[in-house]
């Protein structure tokens, strides 16, 4: 590895644990560290009452923003790898709009509580995710031609229709159930237990083995998938694991934290620039940056209001990173050297 990446990877491990320490140590709305201290010291062993605090509260919040922040960086840089597409997401192919059509479904039928024991707003949107990814692929496999052109087209186009079922969903949902659908759909880290990231981390490892088997066809399908075949890659076989892979990954975070957007877009740009297309050094990059960058987002959101108004609200995370990656990529096409002037 040649030292100028081993310094970047580096420094991208001192930002996420940087972070991990900030996000413990600052907290929630003004609840530091010492703030967890004085509760504790009236407990028979204040170190392990703020260890047991930390791990019932902040501890799993921080483990599942970093979860989902790697995994949905790494689910883009797979997507736009597989399209060709630097605008390819879960988003664009229609996984989110499945999980949150799920989502708002199991919200107005239950309420959103527990059925049985089982979340079923979680399971409902897991499935509507799944349900969403078979159907986009048969589509593609039923229409004959550019199979990854079919992909982006009839995920667009599911994502179309499903935004225009939860949009009715919500009309024919109580109040109360309408807000609480439209408060998933802004993307949060507030789980409850561990069990939402135990869940979640056995797909990411999945997924994440995957796309370091798949690391050379990925670099090779970037160039074209007959240039790819030329050099020996099962097309056909490649693509279906790395579609599959990815929008399970993609699914297995959103069906706990909601649509958080722009992080599988902004994340894998950045990576891009600062270790360059090969996968193999992509991979890693993006799992480190974007468990880095969510993390930090939910720290600014949630604290937010406290430091500017001294107001206990939180913004939801994926308010926060909507507004990040929309700057970011206006800035980008502003900042762009293009010779074509419309006049």
């Amino acid at each position: 590895m040649p030292p100028g990446l081993r310094r970047l990877y580096l420094t991208l491990g001192c930002v996420w644990l940087a972070v991990a320490a900030a996000s413990l140590l600052i907290g929630t709305t003004g609840t530091s560290l010492a703030a967890y201290w004085h509760q504790a010291s009236g407990a028979a062993d204040p170190v392990m009452e703020i260890l047991r605090q930390l791990s019932a509260l902040a501890l799993p919040r921080l483990l599942m923003g970093m979860l989902a922040g790697g995994s949905l960086a790494v689910a883009g840089a797979m997507f736009q790898s597989l399209f060709r597409n630097p605008l390819a997401s879960p988003y664009t192919l229609g996984v989110s709009s499945g999980a949150s059509l799920g989502a708002a479904l199991a919200i107005m039928a239950a309420g959103g509580g527990l059925w049985h024991g089982v979340p079923m707003v979680s399971v409902m949107a897991f499935l509507g995710a799944v349900v969403c990814v078979g159907i986009v692929y048969g589509i593609a496999r039923v229409r004959p031609g550019q199979a990854t052109g079919t992909l982006l087209l009839a995920g667009l186009t599911l994502g179309f229709i499903s935004s225009a079922l939860i949009v009715l969903v919500m009309f024919l949902a109580e109040i109360r159930d309408s807000d609480q659908i439209l408060r998933w759909m802004m993307g949060s880290l507030e789980v409850v237990g561990m069990s939402p990231v135990y869940e979640s981390l056995a797909l990411a490892a999945l997924a994440g083995g995957v796309a370091t088997y798949l690391h050379r066809d990925l670099d090779l399908l970037m160039m074209g998938e007959v240039v790819a075949a030329s050099r020996g890659v099962a097309v056909r076989h490649s693509r279906r694991l790395i579609y599959f892979s990815a929008s399970l990954l993609t699914a297995g975070v959103v069906a706990h934290v909601g649509p958080i957007g722009f992080v599988c877009l902004l994340v894998p740009h950045i990576c891009r620039a600062l270790v360059g297309p090969t996968h193999g050094r992509l991979i890693p990059a993006c799992a480190l940056g974007g468990a880095a960058f969510l993390p930090l987002c939910d720290l600014l959101a949630r604290n937010a209001m406290w430091w500017l108004a001294g107001e206990t609200r939180q913004i939801p995370v994926g308010v926060l990173t909507s507004l990040i990656g929309g700057s970011f990529f206006l800035y980008l096409l502003l900042a762009r050297r293009d010779r074509s002037v419309v006049r």
